[in-house]
């Protein structure tokens, strides 16, 4: 481990100037009245199918969703397990970087006392990053950058913070093809394996599995519940990275908790660009259209879920308004990554719009009980419950938490029970989002109780 206290030389005058930003500039606007495209999603789209009996073949195709979802897991597993590459030798040390805005100090300490308490070979730093005026008690880091209020770039918020610790390291030569960074947020705990295995990655820009693990299924009812609605998280991880990453090589979701980037992919893609939020993701993007290759492994960045439902909303509001932002403009995602993500959000609004209309053509008899396509349908429901009862598994499994087998196994249960609770809040904190608007500002949320 390298010494604490890094010198970072200054780094404030070597900006160019396309990159200088004036307050107040460009904001995000929304491309439709949010309240019209709550109605559609929320009313018009479930109604449209119902009436319309051509369309009940969508209904078919999405009550066949699960099946093709718990194909995709395999798959990616099996990619996992036979084409996976690693590289020990190839780097010689990893930056872990913990950037916050400085509301959690005792968390973020939690989190590198973990870190500490693993037994790494590796030669490895821990960086803070933080906002000026927080508190800057963190004496298990290597290094803390407070970021100058008089830092100006294309960028804000977290994508300017994480501009400014890219130039810190670039500043000192830790920006080569041979350096690791591990990027998580202030919320996050990482498994010993995840990190040994984000380090010998094999990939300029790779990422594992994220799951709800920290206090998960725990009270109060709020965080309960939207810890449960995080499940979709870690379903996502398993089916869709595991296939857009780790096979195709082309990110469909990005999560900012445990992404590892070589020194040199961080170089060229850089996080100056006009972000509002979804930095991860437009990051993410980027390192396809600059031909840097993408890996997927199967281990866990453990998340803390929001402990309210109000917090989750904001959240939710954010990461949607970030990723609108993001489609709407060329400078942020290429027309590739933005008809990509555009056809993940409406696959999944249909998905579940059409798999509610379905229950309600089947409880009012249209669709009658010797119909052969039941039988397929039974059989996605016992994949969708086999997938989220192995999520409920997953999130009970912390080291930290020292659960054991009994408690993992009723929390796979319950996640099954939990599931159309899951699913409502999940579509119901995309249509509030709509509706409420672009937030026009990068709100965060606790991470403590």
């Amino acid at each position: 481990m390298s010494p604490a206290g890094v010198g970072v030389p200054p780094i404030e005058d070597a900006r160019p100037r396309r990159a200088r930003h004036r307050p107040g500039s460009e904001r995000a606007r929304a491309i439709a009245p949010g309240g019209v495209v709550a109605a559609l999603l929320l009313v018009l789209l479930p109604g449209s199918v119902l009436l319309y009996r051509p369309a009940w073949s969508l209904v078919y195709v999405a009550w066949m969703l699960p099946l093709a979802e718990l194909a995709l897991l395999l798959a990616g597993q099996l990619h996992y397990r036979l084409r996976y590459r690693e590289a020990p030798g190839r780097f010689r040390q990893l930056v872990i970087q913990i950037t916050t805005t400085g509301a959690e100090p005792r968390r973020v300490n939690e989190i590198i006392g973990q870190i500490r308490r693993y037994d790494l070979t590796m030669d490895y730093q821990v960086w803070v990053v933080t906002e000026p005026g927080q508190p800057t008690d963190y004496p298990l880091a290597d290094n803390l950058l407070v970021v100058p209020a008089s830092f100006e770039v294309t960028a804000r918020n977290k994508a300017r913070a994480l501009e400014y610790s890219r130039l810190a390291r670039s500043a000192i030569g830790l920006d080569g093809d041979d350096i690791k960074v591990l990027f998580i947020d202030d919320d996050v705990s990482l498994t010993q394996s995840y990190i040994e295995r984000a380090f010998a990655a094999d990939y300029d820009v790779s990422q594992g599995v994220i799951t709800p693990r920290t206090a998960y299924s725990l009270r109060p009812f709020g965080h309960f519940a939207v810890s449960h609605a995080d499940d979709f998280r870690t379903h996502s991880c398993l089916v869709y990275c595991s296939v857009f990453q780790g096979i195709l090589g082309r990110p469909l979701h990005v999560h900012g908790e445990g992404l590892a980037v070589t020194g040199r992919a961080e170089r060229l893609i850089t996080w100056d660009y006009p972000l509002v939020a979804s930095e991860d993701l437009a990051f993410g993007q980027r390192a396809r259209r600059h031909g840097l290759r993408w890996g997927w492994f199967h281990e866990y960045a453990e998340v803390t879920s929001p402990w309210s439902l109000r917090d989750f909303l904001i959240q939710r509001n954010r990461w949607i308004w970030g990723d609108i932002h993001a489609i709407r403009h060329r400078t942020v995602l290429p027309l590739s990554g933005a008809l990509l993500v555009s056809a993940k959000y409406v696959a999944g609004v249909v998905g579940l719009a059409c798999s509610v209309a379905g229950l309600y053509l089947r409880a009012t008899g249209r669709v009658p009980p010797t119909s052969p396509i039941l039988n397929y349908a039974k059989l996605s429901v016992l994949c969708w419950t086999a997938v989220f009862f192995a999520c409920g598994w997953i999130g009970a499994s912390s080291a930290h938490a020292g659960r054991d087998g009994d408690s993992r196994l009723l929390s796979g249960v319950v996640a099954v029970i939990m599931l159309p609770v899951s699913a409502a809040l999940t579509f119901a904190a995309m249509v509030i989002s709509l509706a409420e608007g672009d937030p026009r500002t990068f709100r965060t949320i606790r991470k403590t109780r």
